[in-house]
């Protein structure tokens, strides 16, 4: 149906859900000021129309009876609501939120099958429209103009009487008056005031005022992520400096001294574990056989060099990579409820 010729609040479709939602068994029927001071009313119904698309949405609390089967008493009373709104008002239903708020118990018990055998179409009452008669006015027959008999003004005027003159007295001259003599103040000496010898002037410098003129802020410019190249760093050997010249000086001087003559060598025996015999022929003497100890081996122990001076790897550049578009998300835009339209 369409529903630009015609304009439906949102509480006529409010009061069509709630007479709806009553038709259901199992659904109670309250009333506020039958529940006393903090009680509520069900069922209680809020919509919100779009009128540019025609669909409501309704939210909707009610209050069952105990025993009852809930779920099934909400499922009827969704198909319900949706069925009078649809049939009565012309309006599409988006959406139904059903809320369980209270639950009562009377005494009486609602089964399955009568809230599955509850009707949930309605058929509207026809309209009846008696047909208006129309009668056509009767038009009379023309008559004559009465004449109009215009007066004057100027008759009813009367004659102006003007008034007398008053009578104006005249006033009597008062008697002179004689003055007196008046004493003549003794004269005051001016008293001359001690005048300040002048203050030398103070020269007062001014300083032109600069007109600041306000200049347009720079653009901003969005900052971007720059690669840097690496740039390899040799390291710098210092530059060998001449050897300085060493002086000794000698503090002693040598003297003549006398040694005595050599003596022929004696013959020595060393013992140890494994004797070598060592023949040792010197300054042509006798021949001397000594025994000693077999050599012991020297380790040498490696100098560890400097190892080379090499410029570092180059870092590696990172390059940021833009994270993959999202799908955008549907937003929906419900309109603003105004208040003629409750």
């Amino acid at each position: 149906m369409d529903t630009t010729f015609y304009h439906i609040s949102e509480r006529t479709v409010e009061r069509v859900a709630e007479v709806a939602a009553s038709t259901v068994p199992g659904c109670r029927t309250l009333d506020a000021k039958l529940a006393g001071l903090a009680g509520k009313s069900f069922p209680r119904v809020n919509v919100r129309l779009d009128q540019t698309s025609g669909t409501a949405a309704i939210d909707a609390e009610i209050a069952t009876l105990y025993p009852a089967p809930v779920a099934a008493i909400s499922d009827a009373v969704r198909a319900t609501i949706i069925a009078h709104v649809r049939t009565l008002t012309g309006l599409d239903v988006s959406r139904v939120s059903i809320d369980v708020a209270n639950v009562e118990s009377l005494g009486t018990r609602v089964t399955w099958d009568e809230v599955a055998e509850h009707e949930a179409f309605v058929i509207p009452t026809p309209i009846q429209v008696s047909p208006t008669h129309v009668v056509h006015p009767v038009t009379s027959e023309r008559r004559e103009l009465d004449p109009v008999v215009a007066r004057s003004l100027v008759d009813d005027m009367r004659n102006v009487v003007v008034p007398a003159p008053p009578a104006v007295e005249h006033p009597e001259t008062p008697a002179p008056v004689t003055p007196e003599s008046v004493d003549v103040p003794v004269p005051v000496e001016p008293v001359a005031p001690d005048v300040p010898a002048p203050a030398r002037l103070v020269p007062v410098t001014t300083h032109p005022t600069e007109a600041r003129v306000p200049f347009p802020p720079e653009p901003v410019r969005p900052w971007m992520p720059q690669a840097r190249e690496p740039q390899p760093r040799h390291p710098r050997v210092p530059a060998p400096k001449p050897l300085d010249r060493i002086s000794i000086q000698r503090f002693a001087r040598p003297i003549d001294v006398s040694a005595p003559s050599i003596k022929p060598l004696e013959q020595i025996t060393v013992r140890s574990d494994q004797p070598k015999p060592i023949t040792v022929e010197r300054h042509q003497l006798q021949p001397i056989t000594v025994e000693r100890h077999p050599l012991t081996p020297i380790e040498i122990v490696p100098v560890q060099r400097s190892v080379p001076a090499s410029r570092p790897a180059p870092a590696a550049v990172i390059v940021p990579v833009p994270p993959a578009p999202k799908p955008l998300k549907e937003i929906k835009i419900e309109p603003v409820v105004k208040y003629h339209d409750r």
